[in-house]
């Protein structure tokens, strides 16, 4: 397939930014619950209520994948250049896998050493997480580390994005109100499934796959094929202006902090706890990451930050280590009790370990699986943001 990179985006730091906060999100949430003594009981204070909602971080980055990835085939149905599927290939492969590996051996490794076996699956469960298969088997789900299931769910979506694609290139520049369509559909999608897995009882399997979170992706590849149509319409150049990115910003916020209050205020409906499966809190992210991407002004500038920046750079790797770095301390009973500290010592561990994963194997990874065939190739950026 031919290859437009001359018409590729480059990084964007606002979205760095933005994956940054998703991280530490989660990252805040493991750390309040992963808590010296007996777990957390009811959420009565405030301060418990929002620190559980860190865990909305992991929602960010679904909708991040679905708008950074979906940018090229939306622009090849948008142009008829078609999209590079080898590199696509390539990109996806080198920007998770090799990190993914060293993260299930590096865990392996020290809960040897250190003693913990609570979360270590039988021995025959191993080869599933070799092919992303964890979420299939109750034996492997949320095993070794916790937080994997959501790769083995961004694999999957890894893996039909380029058929969603080819659906899209064949619907061609004329019907791009069908493409929509098609998206919005898979929200819907998600809505069903999630009733259906809760009115039929279907176990964390099934509320745990694909189906279950194509919607969240969804959302995101509904903003990429609207920046890429005002992109194509009116260059690069021309961003949403200041005023309209601060609506964007604020309706975006406005509706995660509502959905995270009737998650946490309604806990009895099922409806919103369950079927809606925090889809308007990915709405709400949607709309954020259309003012990072699209948007111009203060409202998206802090998100600038060199330090959010520095730490969206690798946030890769503190998703994927955090949480095994917690029980690892745990264990050899080195974790604060106190939250502010224990906060401090996990994110300095993490942001370590992430550092030296991302300098070690990821980025040099990364820049020969975008070289493609000839070496030197301009790395492809903004995919690169593209890893949950």
């Amino acid at each position: 397939m031919t290859r437009d990179a001359r018409n590729a985006p480059a990084r964007n730091d606002a979205l760095d930014g933005l994956r940054a906060i998703a991280a530490l999100g989660v990252l805040t949430f493991h750390v309040w619950l992963y808590r010296i003594g007996d777990p957390p009981g009811p959420r009565k204070s405030v301060g418990d209520h929002l620190l559980f909602q860190g865990n909305l971080g992991l929602i960010c980055f679904f909708v991040l994948s679905g708008y950074l990835l979906y940018r090229s085939f939306a622009r090849a149905s948008l142009t008829g250049r078609r999209a590079d599927l080898g590199g696509y290939v390539r990109r996806r492969v080198a920007r998770i896998v090799p990190a993914y590996y060293a993260c299930v051996l590096g865990c392996l490794l020290l809960f040897a050493i250190v003693g913990y076996s609570d979360t270590l699956p039988p021995s025959s469960g191993l080869p599933l997480f070799a092919v992303f298969g964890e979420n299939y088997s109750m034996d492997t789900l949320m095993k070794i580390d916790p937080v994997m299931w959501t790769l083995c769910v961004e694999a999957s979506f890894y893996v039909l994005l380029p058929l969603l694609g080819l659906a899209a290139f064949l619907l061609g520049p004329r019907r791009v109100a069908y493409q929509a369509a098609v998206l919005a559909g898979l929200v819907a999608v998600t809505a069903g499934w999630n009733a259906l897995v809760h009115s039929k009882g279907l176990g964390p399997i099934a509320s745990k796959s694909l189906v279950a979170y194509i919607g969240h992706f969804a959302l995101g590849m509904l903003v990429a094929l609207w920046i890429e149509r005002r992109r194509v319409a009116h260059g690069e150049s021309r961003a949403i202006g200041p005023a309209a990115t601060a609506a964007l910003m604020t309706a975006g916020v406005a509706l995660i902090a509502w959905n995270a209050y009737v998650y946490e205020a309604w806990a009895g409906d099922s409806f919103s706890r369950v079927v809606l499966a925090k889809l308007p809190t990915a709405l709400g992210f949607a709309l954020v990451v259309a003012a990072a991407a699209g948007g111009s002004g203060p409202s998206v500038g802090w998100l600038r930050a060199r330090a959010l920046v520095a730490v969206g750079i690798v946030s890769y790797g503190v998703y994927l280590w955090h949480l095994p770095l917690i029980l690892v301390v745990r264990q050899l009973g080195l974790l604060p009790a106190a939250l502010l500290p224990r906060f401090v010592v996990v994110l300095t561990l993490a942001l370590t370990v992430a550092t030296l994963s991302w300098k070690l194997l990821e980025k040099p990874l990364i820049e020969r699986a975008a070289s493609g065939r000839r070496r030197g190739r301009a790395l492809r950026p903004a995919e690169v943001q593209a890893a949950p």
